[in-house]
């Protein structure tokens, strides 16, 4: 079938790395103290960048801070899921992952959007959202305090 010719064409074509490849990986493997020092400096410089964020507004937003790796979860507490916030940062040239990319099921409690830190780019995309809140952080404020007096 073509299902399985394509299925055996990506097997042969991972299980036997090119020549270039396997000089690439060596390569990487003789640098990798340099590779990891730098990747966990950016990391480290953009999940205090991330926090000081969280903090500013932890009022629209909340989080697990991570403990590994160079990934975030976090969840916006303003008036619209994480895809319609999501669509309106795309509308304004940032990106952001909202929960139905990594979930099927997406309640109002697991209703996360994805943040990626590690990358030495992160800096200003992390100002663009932040100009982006600031914009937008009184109307949010607004409603969710109307939302709160709703339930009470």
């Amino acid at each position: 079938s073509i299902k399985q010719n394509l299925v055996d064409v990506q097997y042969f074509g991972t299980a036997c790395p090119s020549r270039a490849s396997e000089i690439q990986a060596m390569m990487c493997l003789r640098s990798s103290e340099k590779i990891l020092k730098r990747n966990l400096n950016i990391i480290r410089y953009n999940l205090n960048l991330l926090t000081n964020f969280m903090k500013r507004y932890n009022d629209l937003f909340s989080w697990v801070k991570p403990k590994a790796g160079a990934v975030a979860f976090i969840k916006f507490h303003g008036p619209m899921s994480s895809e319609k916030f999501g669509k309106m940062l795309a509308d304004n040239n940032i990106s952001i992952k909202p929960a139905y990319c990594f979930s099927n099921h997406v309640t109002d409690e697991i209703d996360y959007f994805r943040v990626g830190f590690g990358e030495i780019k992160m800096p200003k995309a992390l100002d663009a959202l932040a100009h982006f809140v600031e914009k937008h952080k009184n109307q949010w404020r607004k409603e969710l305090r109307s939302r709160q007096r709703s339930r009470l």
